[in-house]
């Protein structure tokens, strides 16, 4: 019999293996952390929840649909002068079929004045809003938050999430041409109204103090902006210069006063009559505006000129100012005008060139070689100059109006007429037509922005009614702790498994 030592059994390689028993036992053991780490993680959620939906409860949302503000599509700088208007309220298809890649959606008063959110809360309105609360303008400022929003915007955001469902394996350069164009979309959707956000906690102010500022806010804005700042008049109209005081007609200062006045008031009828909305408007007396431009003229050739030209040929050294100033006029009139005809035919020159190279191309070849691309250029740069040459057409046309009303008026000061006397009479009965003239642009003024109020009363119409912010428990929320509930359960079941295990001595 050996003596030889017994050699051992190879280990198993099942002996390392942990049973599905052992597992289940071991997590059994742990059963307390398994079940509190997702209660504490649930907590943890439901704390932070409720002190962000607490921070909202804190302001007072209140949203306003615009009344009477256009949207304008305005092409990007290299093509500034190309402008598109887009009436608000508008429906969505208006929206989408009116917006193009290169545009910037702005909004306008009705006068065509830029409207913007921060327009609420103008100084003039706040300090109006804080004679109303009792609160301090600049707590007001600070607390008060407008923006461009609306909810019919949501539904634009839904047709862009489903159209990048539909365009998921579209090419990158797809995509961002498509995110490009809701962009716009929903820009132009949330431009149809307005948010206003009350701090009314940081205000230190109720809840119902919170709610009558956001309600009183548009209200004062529509009141500041309709009878201060006119912006429902022409800019044109409302820039004009003018007053019903008197101007003494025999001093050489005060015709010239009265001169300067009878331009504007001109101007002025001109476009109100020009004006669709104000067609067939009238003053007290029943004098249309249009009338009032016709008057002003008579009123020059027959009272006013006499006065003015008298006044000026008097050799004072007012007279041989205004009379140096208006030569000096004329001359930067004539220069003017040259330039205009010198950029007019150099652009002749250019369109008869391109003319000429077009016909070549054509002749030479009917396919798209050198040549005819070249007259496809040119006929491009022509397109690109017509407007620009109409605009230079119409400029010298008024130039030319100008260079002859001041060159008659130098020609009237120079004419010998030292033996004509203007009685007293003669200058009472001008004084009162000038007046007459004024009165009656002043009437014409009011109706018109009367009747302009009248078709716009108010520019926002209420959507919602001041409310807080957010819901105290949304399906969202219960997501957010049903996700911290199982990742709990999972960290508690990783803690459990390599959690080091007792071990009996």
């Amino acid at each position: 019999m050996s003596d030889a030592p017994l050699t051992p059994y190879p280990p198993s390689p099942y002996d390392n293996e942990i049973s599905v028993s052992e597992l289940l036992l071991r997590l059994w053991t742990k059963r307390g952390l398994i079940v509190f780490l997702p209660l504490i993680f649930a907590g943890i959620t439901v704390v932070s929840l409720l002190i962000g939906k607490t921070t909202e409860k804190n302001e007072i949302s209140y949203f306003l649909e615009l009344n009477g503000i256009t949207l304008s599509k305005t092409v990007t700088p290299d093509k500034r002068d190309s402008k598109e208007e887009v009436r608000s309220p508008a429906s969505a298809s208006d929206i989408n079929n009116t917006i193009d890649n290169g545009s910037v959606i702005v909004s306008r008063y009705p006068n065509g004045t830029v409207f913007s959110p921060q327009d609420l809360t103008n100084p003039t309105v706040i300090a109006l809003l804080a004679g109303e609360t009792g609160f301090k303008a600049q707590d007001l400022a600070e607390h008060i938050d407008v923006q461009f929003g609306t909810p019919v915007s949501n539904g634009v955001l839904e047709e862009y999430k489903s159209a990048l469902s539909a365009n998921s394996k579209a090419s990158a350069q797809d995509l961002a041409s498509l995110n490009e164009r809701y962009d716009l979309k929903l820009n132009a959707a949330a431009k149809r109204g307005l948010k206003i956000v009350v701090d009314y906690a940081s205000l230190e102010a109720s809840q119902d103090e919170g709610a009558e500022i956001a309600v009183l806010l548009p209200k004062l804005w529509n009141q500041v902006y309709t009878s201060q700042f006119t912006t429902q008049m022409s800019a044109d109209i409302a820039s004009l210069r003018w007053t019903e005081r008197e101007f003494d007609l025999t001093s050489a200062i005060g015709l010239q006063e009265a001169d300067v006045q009878l331009r504007n008031l001109k101007r002025g009828v001109e476009l109100i009559a020009k004006d669709d909305r104000l067609r067939g408007i009238k003053s007290a007396n029943g004098t249309l505006a249009a009338d009032l431009a016709g008057y002003i003229d008579d009123f020059r050739s027959i009272f006013f000129d006499p006065l003015f030209l008298g006044a000026f040929r008097k050799n004072d050294t007012l007279a041989r100012v205004y009379t140096q100033d208006l030569q000096f006029g004329i001359s930067e009139l004539d220069r003017e005008i040259e330039e205009l005809n010198n950029r007019l035919e150099d652009i002749r020159d250019f369109q008869n060139g391109a003319q000429g190279a077009s016909n070549r191309g054509r002749a030479d070849s009917p396919q798209l070689d050198g040549n005819a691309l070249s007259a496809v250029v040119n006929l491009a740069e022509q397109a690109a100059l017509s407007n620009y040459l109409q605009d230079s057409l119409d400029l010298r046309y008024e130039l030319i109006k100008q260079l002859a009303a001041s060159t008659t008026r130098l020609e009237r000061i120079n004419l010998d007429t030292s033996d004509a006397q203007i009685d007293n009479n003669f200058i009472e009965l001008a004084s009162t037509r000038y007046q007459s003239i004024t009165r009656n642009y002043a009437d014409i003024l009011k109706r018109s922005q009367a009747i302009l109020i009248a078709k716009t009363p108010s520019f926002y119409s209420i959507v919602t009614q001041p409310e807080t912010e957010g819901e105290l428990v949304s399906q969202r929320d219960l997501l957010f702790i049903a996700l911290a509930i199982a990742m709990g359960g999972v960290f508690a079941i990783i803690a459990a498994l390599v959690w080091p295990q007792r071990t009996d001595t």
